[in-house]
Formats: structure tokens, C-alpha cells, sequence
């Protein structure tokens, strides 16, 4: 009988998932996938396109699942029941939407989509909270036709990120460094820089209000009360100098919390441009490019649907070769050189107690 080993190349279990995904056969195979469903889509989109026309959904249903299969059964990645089941999620997924463009057109699918995301909107805080709709900015529309706004928001919010980031780190630095790697006590509050700066800053402007307000009414008989004002001044130099150091200290602080309010106010300004931005995008679209839009968007999410079978398959390989591991790593071999071991390691105890 024949047995199989793993190669020498995996040392351990953890690197199964990882060599596999990497596999150019592995590869290969799922790239054919793609390439078969790109010549399909190629093929079978029109039907789509003409469906405004046709107003034949339930026909372009069975057109779909049954050329789908034809198609990419054969590839051999996934069963006929798998690849079956591709076009059946994506299309409860979109149904409604189908037969709102099987009732109106491109256009009118377009303009319903952009519907749905004024009323999502329009939702109160309490409507959010208890039911959101959605998120706008991840309708398909918005991500499909405004790449260049939400390229926008990203670099903002990446900027919050950041200054937020910075903001923490000054005022805690020691959680900073403990993060970093650093030992620090479990049970240690964290101290906010920032917070003791500021109340020192106070204590001190308020240790210098009297003396400053003494140091003026003496000032008016200089010659009678000039050790009283050295006294005054040397205190007053003294602490302002302390106040001086502590205000450079904050400043790279303030510069900060300067930023990331700038930053959070154009965050909300961009994001209250939704409305009016998606309006003049849907504007600038002709008919055709309705269509070449809407048939991007149903595209996109039959990709999705078919990578999403794609990697579940790929995990349960994964999962099967990891079970592999565990059960058959060790050999048959090992597992009675294990055994002899121990049995004369007993066999030893045994005659050492004088039993044997």
C-alpha cells in the first residue's frame, strides 16, 4: 500500500493555510473560474440589458441559472448544486431591483436607488439607533459612481485616525510606550499629561493674580516698599517662567486638537454633501450610461457572490488538509517508538520496586 506524506516544506500546522493559498495550481483553477464567468457575463448580459423591453424576469431567471451552470460547472472548482447556488443568492439579492427596471428603465433604477439613500438620510437619531437602514456611503451606487468623494471622506477620516492617535499618545504617553512593548503595572491608572498640565497652569496664573495686583499699588511709593517689590517681582519673573515652559510644552498639543477639529468639521461638511453631490452625478448620466452603470453594479455583485463560494470552498480545503494534520502527522512509526519507550521505561520501575 501507498502512503502519502506532507512535504518537508510544512513544518508545522500553521502553515498549511497559507501554502495553499498560494498554490499556483490552486490559483490557476480559480482564475479559470473567473475568466469562464467574465466570457459568460460577456455572453449573457445583453439579456439583462434588454429587459426594460422584454419585461420577461422570471425567463431571464431560468436564461441565468441554467447557462451559469453550463458554463462554470465544468471548470470543475465548484458542484453543480455550488454554482447553482451563485446565481440563486445574487438574485434574491436584487429581485425588487430587477423588477423595478423590468417596470421602468436604467434611469428609473438609478433614481430609486438614489431614493433609498435620501431616505435613509432622512432617518432621526432615534430611527438609527432602533432600525438604520443602511449605511449611505456603502450603497453600491455611491461606492460605483462617486469613487472620487469617498476617496475624499477616506483621507479624512485616515487624518481623524491619525491626530486622534497623536492626540492620546501625548496625553498618555506611558500607555504609548506600554503598547510599544514596554512593562507597566496592571493595576496602574492611566495619567493624563495634558489634564496635570493644564491644572498646574491654573494654580500657577492664580498663584501671581495677588502679588501682581500688590505688586501695582506698592509701585506708586517705589522708595518705601523696594525690598517688597524685588520680593514681588523675583516671584512674579520666577512663575511666569514656569508658565512659559508649560505653555511650549502644550503648544504641539493645541496644534493637534486645532487639526483634528478642522478635520472633524470637514469629515461633516463632506459627509452633508451626499445628497447634493449624488444629485449632480445622477444628472450628469445619460441613458446609456445608466445602463452601463446599473449592469457594472449587477456585475459587481455576482462577483462577490461567486467569490464568497469560492472561498468558503477554498476554507473547507484548508480545514480538511489542517484535520490531515492532526490526525496523521504523526506516524505510525513515531507512535510505536513512543510506545516501546515507554514500555521499557515501566518495565525498569517495575524491576527497580522488584516486581519483575
Amino acid at each position: 500500500m501507498d502512503y502519502c506524506d506532507f512535504i518537508s516544506a510544512i513544518t508545522e500546522r500553521g502553515q498549511i493555510k497559507t501554502f495553499i493559498e498560494s498554490d499556483a495550481g490552486i490559483q490557476q483553477q480559480e482564475g479559470k473560474l473567473m475568466s469562464v464567468f467574465a466570457a459568460w457575463w460577456q455572453m449573457h448580459s445583453p439579456s439583462l440589458g434588454e429587459l426594460p423591453k422584454t419585461k420577461k424576469v422570471m425567463e431571464l431567471r431560468a436564461e441565468f441559472l441554467s447557462s451559469f451552470v453550463d458554463s462554470l460547472e465544468p471548470v470543475g472548482l465548484l458542484d453543480r448544486f455550488k454554482v447553482a447556488g451563485v446565481v440563486a443568492s445574487w438574485w434574491d439579492e436584487v429581485k425588487y431591483e430587477l423588477r423595478t427596471l423590468s417596470e421602468s428603465d436604467f434611469g428609473g433604477l438609478v433614481d430609486s436607488w438614489v431614493d433609498t439613500i435620501k431616505d435613509a438620510l432622512e432617518q432621526d437619531d432615534e430611527e438609527k439607533k432602533s432600525k438604520p437602514l443602511f449605511d449611505p456611503l456603502n450603497h453600491k451606487l455611491v461606492v460605483r459612481l462617486m469613487p472620487d468623494y469617498l476617496a475624499e471622506i477616506a483621507t479624512v477620516e485616515a487624518s481623524i485616525a491619525e491626530l486622534e492617535q497623536q492626540k492620546e499618545a501625548f496625553e498618555r504617553p506611558e500607555e504609548a510606550e506600554a503598547e510599544a512593548g514596554e512593562e507597566s503595572e496592571e493595576d496602574a491608572e492611566a495619567v493624563n499629561v495634558v489634564k496635570e498640565l493644564d491644572t498646574k497652569l491654573k494654580h500657577l496664573k492664580n498663584l501671581i493674580k495677588e502679588p501682581k495686583k500688590e505688586l501695582k499699588i506698592l509701585k506708586k511709593s517705589p522708595l518705601l516698599n523696594a525690598d517688597k517689590i524685588a520680593e514681588f517681582e523675583a516671584l512674579i519673573e520666577q512663575t511666569e517662567v514656569e508658565i512659559a515652559e508649560i505653555e511650549a510644552q502644550l503648544e504641539p498639543y493645541k496644534e493637534i486638537t486645532k487639526q483634528l477639529k478642522e478635520a472633524k468639521a470637514k469629515l461633516k461638511t463632506l459627509k452633508n454633501e451626499l445628497v447634493q453631490r449624488l444629485d449632480l452625478a445622477r444628472t450628469a448620466l445619460s441613458d446609456e450610461e445608466c445602463q452601463g452603470l446599473v449592469l457594472g453594479i449587477f456585475k459587481d455583485g455576482l462577483i462577490v457572490e461567486l467569490e464568497r463560494y469560492v472561498t468558503a470552498h477554498r476554507q473547507q480545503v484548508i480545514a480538511a488538509v489542517e484535520n490531515w494534520w492532526d490526525k496523521y502527522r504523526v506516524t505510525l512509526q513515531d507512535i510505536e517508538m513512543e510506545r516501546d519507550a515507554a514500555a521499557k521505561q515501566l518495565n525498569e520501575f517495575l524491576q527497580g520496586l522488584g516486581y519483575a
